[in-house]
């Protein structure tokens, strides 16, 4: 059997792939190894590997308070997550498959708020929640969050849930579906691709957002990670290999995450882009 050659095309591209893939990776490796180095180490010779791995600096970030920062920051990742899914996917199933006057409006102002700088809102949300008296809660992270989220999973969802052909829907309706039955059990587990595209985008914005958590919360306690990570810079003297190690500890989760679902990545960024 004759072996199919590579063009010179496909070989330029994967080049291109191959340097992309080290320019994206090769910070991540040089932060686990400036993790296991002592702090002379990590200024002596930052490139180096080392030759007695310190893995006390896990444990010197850990017991800092990272853990808590870890915490804080999975619950409103969390709730932020679900907020955004079920609005979203609600919200685009009445209007891709009920429409009334006024739900292409709508549908076109969430697509508007895409275009605007979320942080171009900071000082009047600020303002609302000094009078709301809401400075210092987590839960007031969800505000801001949840509104920066919705443009886009409304974007995804409203496109997937206009594609899905009427024949489904006439079927449900036959067998006795009522229209929350035909949401929850057929509408909604078809959106499970564009879910977890909605998914992994969000937790990565809310994971390292950083502006709205450092003007919004003062409470050590409450403090979401990107934040509390700050909190391990010194003012004098800085234990820069155990800061390191906190931030290798803080992208494990959100790795974890992309790679649980960055298979149906792809099919939900395309889906609804062509109708059927």
């Amino acid at each position: 059997m004759k072996k199919r050659s590579i063009s010179p095309g496909k070989w330029i591209l994967y080049l291109i792939l191959a340097i992309q893939a080290a320019v994206t990776t090769y910070p991540l490796i040089w932060l686990v190894v400036s993790s296991l180095k002592d702090n002379v180490s990590f200024f002596a010779d930052p490139w180096s590997i080392p030759k007695n791995p310190q893995f006390v600096n896990y444990v010197t970030a850990w017991k800092e308070g990272i853990q808590d920062y870890m915490i804080n920051s999975i619950v409103i990742t969390i709730a932020t997550l679900f907020i955004v899914i079920i609005l979203s996917c609600a919200f685009s199933f009445m209007v891709a498959r009920f429409p009334f006057k006024g739900g292409g409006l709508l549908v076109g102002m969430f697509f508007a708020g895409m275009m605007i700088p979320v942080h171009c809102t900071l000082v009047p949300l600020y303002s609302m929640m000094n009078g709301l008296g809401w400075l210092d809660s987590l839960w007031a992270l969800l505000f801001p969050y949840v509104a920066s989220g919705l443009p886009l999973a409304i974007f995804l969802t409203y496109g997937h849930y206009q594609q899905i052909p009427m024949e489904l829907e006439e079927a449900a309706r036959m067998d006795g579906c009522g229209v929350i039955r035909m949401f929850l059990y057929i509408f909604l587990p078809l959106a499970k691709p564009v879910i977890s595209t909605i998914g992994i985008l969000t937790a990565i914005s809310v994971w390292n957002e950083f502006i709205f958590a450092n003007i919004i919360i003062s409470d050590p306690l409450k403090k979401t990670l990107p934040v509390g990570l700050l909190a391990l810079k010194g003012t004098y003297n800085t234990n820069y290999a155990a800061v390191s190690a906190a931030l290798t500890i803080s992208a494990i989760p959100i790795i974890i995450v992309y790679i649980l679902m960055s298979g149906k990545i792809q099919a939900g960024m395309v889906s609804g882009a062509v109708k059927s």
